[in-house]
């Protein structure tokens, strides 16, 4: 019954601080004032008071701050009041980042590597610093281009990781664009083969080619599009397009962490995939999850450790 009302009271937090852009700015302003108001940076922090605020208020008469078990117990009872656009938003600002990191002098060493092997001959050179990804690679230079440049674009995000990241927030209607403090949400396949995990922990992506997802939005006469199980409308001004993918890899996301039953579980949910981090126990139950998402999303597949 206690993590019920806590559960309940936090809720009723977040939707009331989702309210508008306005009432995210007073709640951010509350908690840092005199700097620029943001909607990425320190929302750990601020969801992370919200919590212990709704613990305080509703929970044990015994007041002590909640631990990772409660947190954990919280979050499983809030995961129905919200839905998967909100829960995502809060569930990102809470879980545990330290399971994994990416090993920093190995990419750097990689990248001499890389421009000492490029060919001099081609036209394109992903070393150039203008140089953009090839929406269609046609030949094999070309495959190699969007790799090469790939991995340069992870190794700069890279280089500047921390375990202290803050996943950007959206209010009610806006679209909730995957964006965090680290940019961890913006790693493309390049970076895989980098990223490293604590002993007993490994790392999986779900993923699906791009233009494969499902249809999660409907466009009305408005402009506005409504979206399954939520129960407001989004403004986007990408005609949509955007919004579908980033609400996909969020409603995926929700239902991973409805399946799975222990607190050691991290996910990163980006464009047409989602990074998680957790352990074999929770490893064996993720697969039979997604045995679930393969029956109604055929376009799915998962991968454990680097992908391909």
């Amino acid at each position: 019954m206690i993590y019920r009302r806590v559960a309940e009271t936090f809720v009723n937090k977040i939707k009331a601080a989702w309210e508008s852009e306005d009432t995210l700015k007073k709640l951010f302003e509350k908690h840092f004032t005199g700097l620029t108001f943001s909607r990425t940076d320190h929302w750990q922090f601020i969801v992370g008071k919200l919590l212990k605020e709704a613990w305080y208020e509703s929970g044990p008469e015994v007041k002590s701050d909640p631990i990772g078990y409660d947190r954990r117990q919280i979050l499983q009872r809030a995961h129905p009041l919200l839905d998967y656009n909100l829960f995502t938003q809060v569930l990102l600002n809470l879980q545990n980042y330290s399971t994994f990191s990416y090993r920093t002098p190995a990419a750097e060493q990689d990248v001499e590597g890389m421009k000492a092997s490029w060919p001099k001959d081609t036209k394109i050179n992903p070393f150039e610093p203008k140089a953009k990804m090839l929406k269609t690679a046609s030949n094999d230079v070309e495959q190699k281009y969007n790799v090469v440049l790939s991995t340069l674009r992870s190794l700069r995000i890279i280089a500047g990781i921390t375990p202290l990241i803050s996943s950007r927030v959206s209010p009610i209607g806006s679209t909730p664009t995957l964006t965090d403090s680290q940019n961890l949400s913006m790693l493309g396949i390049g970076a895989d083969k980098y990223l490293t995990t604590v002993p007993g922990m490994k790392s999986y992506y779900i993923c699906w080619q791009p233009g494969s997802s499902p249809e999660m939005i409907e466009p009305h006469p408005d402009g506005t599009f409504k979206a399954i199980d939520i129960p407001y409308s989004f403004h986007s001004k990408s005609g949509g397009d955007i919004l579908n993918e980033v609400l996909f890899s969020r409603h995926l996301m929700y239902w991973i962490f409805d399946g799975m039953t222990d607190w050691e579980v991290t996910m990163i949910p980006r464009m047409n995939s989602i990074l998680i981090v957790t352990n074999d126990i929770e490893g064996k139950q993720l697969k039979r999850v997604f045995d679930a998402f393969k029956t109604k999303y055929p376009m799915l597949d998962l991968v454990e450790g680097a992908r391909v």
